[in-house]
């Protein structure tokens, strides 16, 4: 008898729900997705999920800067609103994505000159309008994206090479603007790369020290069915040691990482899916709760994945809903 991929998922019965359990109300913290702002206008099951099954929102790709802050002299809000809208028409959380990354930067900031203060100056007004804007309308942010490399070093981009600290001011420069929010580090890959995970613990003892405002950790788990269970724990387990909060925070599942063009997502992959998806919700659910910021899944159906569009993998079924926005079951 197949079984209801959530339910599998709770660690619950499906008798004790029946045949429709809305996610979000069975799990006893924010459960989210990435959306996209022209989906949820013009697909209507898209819709009907974004609305139903979580009560948080991340913006997948609208508040990045190549789409918020186009030109130097100008900022446009207008897709970030959209989904900020639906989140409050929803009474759903909206979480922000993100601030300060290395990638979608407007060709402006590559070109941009000047000395350190200069560029300082910049991005202190790229972070504090948008974090100004829709201050107490997003309850976090991720501040800072993707700085290290899996050897442990620092990212070498633009920002590390005129900013030198620029992950310190960034977070002070967020929490200048908007105090109420819940500032976080995001990151990916940390599984298996022990010097990647160090250096993301050794950032945030030194922030720590300097009084400088991190709250919390994005842990972005794209993961895969072949990811060892004993790194993703042991990296859940260090990041919930600094005591900050924790978000699991782009989820998904890829069943088919080589890109076989002869895949076929079978009874044996969706396996290996559900229980990796089951020893990442019985993690979370062992992290204290007042570190609980939540478990966001990167968009919502298989179909509108980034590993499908972005990475042009057709065979790749990462997420709870199909195609055609059914749950899945195994």
């Amino acid at each position: 008898m197949k079984t209801i991929l959530f339910c599998l998922l709770l660690g619950i019965a499906q008798s004790s729900l029946g045949q429709s359990p809305l996610l979000k109300d069975q799990v006893s913290f924010p459960i989210g997705a990435s959306m996209n702002p022209r989906l949820l206008v013009e697909n209507e099951a898209y819709l009907k999920l974004a609305s139903s099954e979580f009560n948080s929102v991340t913006a997948e790709n609208h508040m990045k800067m190549m789409l918020v802050h186009p030109e130097a002299n100008r900022f446009d809000f207008s897709k970030g609103d959209e989904i900020v809208r639906f989140a409050q028409g929803q009474q759903k959380r909206m979480h922000g994505h993100t601030l300060v990354w290395h990638n979608q930067v407007p060709k402006w900031m590559q070109d941009f000159t000047g000395d350190e203060k200069a560029w300082e100056d910049m991005l202190k007004n790229h972070i504090q309008t948008v974090v100004k804007h829709y201050k107490g309308q997003v309850a976090g942010w991720d501040v800072v994206n993707e700085s290290f490399l899996d050897y442990g070093s620092l990212r070498p981009t633009i920002w590390s090479k005129n900013i030198p600290d620029y992950i310190a001011k960034s977070f002070q420069w967020a929490n200048e603007a908007d105090p109420n929010a819940t500032l976080f580090y995001n990151d990916y890959g940390q599984d298996g790369k022990p010097k990647k995970m160090q250096a993301i613990l050794d950032m945030v003892r030194d922030l720590q020290a300097r009084h400088i405002p991190i709250h919390g950790l994005g842990l972005q788990m794209h993961i895969n069915i072949n990811a060892k269970n004993e790194d993703i724990q042991g990296v859940i387990e260090q990041s919930t040691a600094t005591g900050l909060a924790i978000h699991f925070s782009e989820l998904d599942v890829a069943v088919n990482p080589k890109n076989d063009s002869t895949f076929v997502y079978d009874d044996a992959a969706k396996s290996a899916q559900s229980e990796k998806l089951k020893l990442v919700f019985q993690a979370y659910r062992a992290i204290p709760k007042k570190q609980q910021y939540g478990i966001t899944f990167w968009n919502i159906g298989d179909r509108d994945s980034w590993l499908r569009g972005y990475f042009k993998r057709p065979k790749e079924y990462p997420l709870l809903f199909d195609d055609q926005y059914n749950r899945k079951a195994i």
